[in-house]
């Protein structure tokens, strides 16, 4: 599976491609939102499906945050159930950290959320395939993900899924202990 283009493109234009909207149910959030844009690329494909690119806007010489791809749903469907968001993703120059995000909100705020910050996407890296698994809460009451960029960089997504799973499909996010761990800090060397 690779990307391939629907027609020759011409190889002395510079600068990024120009990018084509996103479906309405897609959205730019993060905390530093208007330095971000996103969108469908044109006469690319990733084994026939669409490629969506998040990327720094080009008048960004310094970035400091993050931007991210951004889709909202109810969790109604989902309630008490685990459940996959997946893609195809590959990083381009990313000076900080890519990848995919989901977060599971309660009536007083985030009840969980998986940024995959710990295994991200750094650099230049071809495409691979990224899951974040977690456990969508009784009272949970919405369900947000997308992908996300912090610093410069491209993060294109192929193959977006968003399913239900089995139990036997483990979490992303570790568990909780029930119990305060240790907090002697272990033995003094």
């Amino acid at each position: 599976m690779v990307a391939t283009a629907r027609s020759d493109a011409e190889p002395h234009v510079r600068g990024p491609v120009e990018l084509e909207p996103l479906p309405s149910a897609w959205h730019i959030t993060g905390n530093r939102a208007p330095d971000y844009e996103a969108g469908l690329l044109p006469e690319i494909s990733y084994d026939g499906d669409r490629i969506a690119q998040l990327r720094l806007r080009p008048a960004v010489t310094e970035p400091t945050g993050f931007g991210a791809l951004v889709q909202r749903i109810t969790a109604t469907r989902y309630a008490s159930r685990r459940v996959c968001f997946s893609a195809m993703v590959k990083a381009a120059e990313v000076t900080d950290w890519a990848g995919l995000w989901l977060r599971v909100d309660g009536p007083n705020g985030t009840l969980v959320i998986d940024n995959m910050q710990e295994r991200a996407l750094r650099g230049t890296t071809d495409w691979t395939e990224a899951r974040i698994v977690l456990d969508v809460a009784e009272e949970a009451t919405l369900l947000l993900f997308g992908a996300l960029l912090s610093g410069a960089g491209t993060v294109d997504l192929a193959r977006l899924r968003f399913e239900e799973v089995t139990e036997a499909v483990p979490t992303t996010v570790p568990p909780l202990p029930d119990e305060p761990q240790a907090l002697d800090f272990g033995t003094a060397s």
